[in-house]
């Protein structure tokens, strides 16, 4: 079974910044086994102001893996602070149906999203739900630049990969 640990830091309004994802049942989508073992993804974001966690511990572990990859991790700065996303996919999305989920923190704040999305036999994927609706919690602004990024990257099967 593969794990990964990844840390970042960074300074902004909050202070030093560090972040620590800890990944247990990391995916290889081109090795076996794709599924069996307990999925989980841990997060933690520590500055002087706050301190949060975000733990995902996948009830559907038998039938997905966390696809998961440092790059894709991305910041935006509003107010001049930096907020997080966590992107993840899973190794196990059948070939119609495939599920993205983001962690987001900001300041004090976290969020956990898990977002459907149909495919067609040529590949094409479409989100299966009003993002508007479905994140109405999140700053505007927040939610704007991730509807605009999920539109702009996930629109083939192969990019949940």
């Amino acid at each position: 079974m593969d794990s990964i640990s990844i840390s970042k830091e960074w300074k902004d309004c909050n202070g030093m910044n560090r972040l620590t994802v800890n990944v247990n049942a990391l995916c290889n989508p081109n090795e076996p086994p794709f599924d069996g073992h307990k999925t989980m993804i841990d997060v933690s974001l520590k500055n002087k102001k706050h301190s949060l966690n975000v733990q995902f511990d996948d009830p559907d572990y038998q039938m997905e893996m966390i696809a998961f990859s440092e790059k894709n991790i991305w910041f935006y700065n509003l107010k001049k602070t930096q907020v997080v996303f966590i992107p993840f996919t899973y190794c196990s999305n059948s070939d119609s149906e495939k599920k993205l989920s983001y962690i987001i923190l900001y300041n004090d704040k976290k969020y956990l999203y898990h977002i459907p999305f149909k495919c067609t036999e040529d590949d094409d994927c479409v989100l299966n739900e009003d993002l508007n609706k479905s994140m109405s919690d999140l700053n505007p602004k927040i939610r704007t630049e991730l509807i605009k990024k999920i539109q702009s990257h996930y629109k083939k099967g192969s990019d949940f990969n």
